[in-house]
């Protein structure tokens, strides 16, 4: 509740630019989400732009469009979440994808781009909350 009057105090005078610092820090997984959609949501409604500061690969990946990775201090690499499954970027790769599941995903996504048209790797994964 705290993030969601934070992004409101934000764009209570219409501003043409969001500035978001880590903000899913501290949330869980579903919070994060919701987040991440409001904050899709205000960009598109108000038309401004958001720049979003953070460590969360998720949230990367699920609502950034242009991506900037800094790396000691540099802009070591920039494109879209999409360029990020097929980047050969050591340093990005190793950020990105550290996580051995995170791992099995890029290469899961690589097979797939490889493979003959017709032929498909699917992944796919189900959680049961009650």
């Amino acid at each position: 509740m705290i993030k969601r009057v934070a992004i409101a105090r934000a764009i209570v005078m219409n501003p043409r630019y969001l500035f978001c610092d880590e903000p899913n820090s501290g949330l869980d997984p579903v919070t994060s989400l919701l987040i991440d959609n409001l904050i899709r949501e205000i960009t598109e409604e108000y038309g401004m732009t958001t720049i979003i500061n953070t460590h969360d690969m998720n949230s990367v990946m699920e609502i950034g469009e242009k991506i900037v990775f800094i790396h000691k201090g540099h802009k070591w690499w920039e494109g879209t979440n999409d360029n990020i499954l097929q980047s050969s970027n050591r340093e990005l790769n190793d950020f990105v994808f550290a996580s051995s599941m995170a791992k099995r995903y890029k290469e899961a996504v690589q097979a797939d781009d490889t493979a003959p048209s017709g032929q498909r790797v699917v992944a796919a994964t189900s959680i049961t909350t009650k």
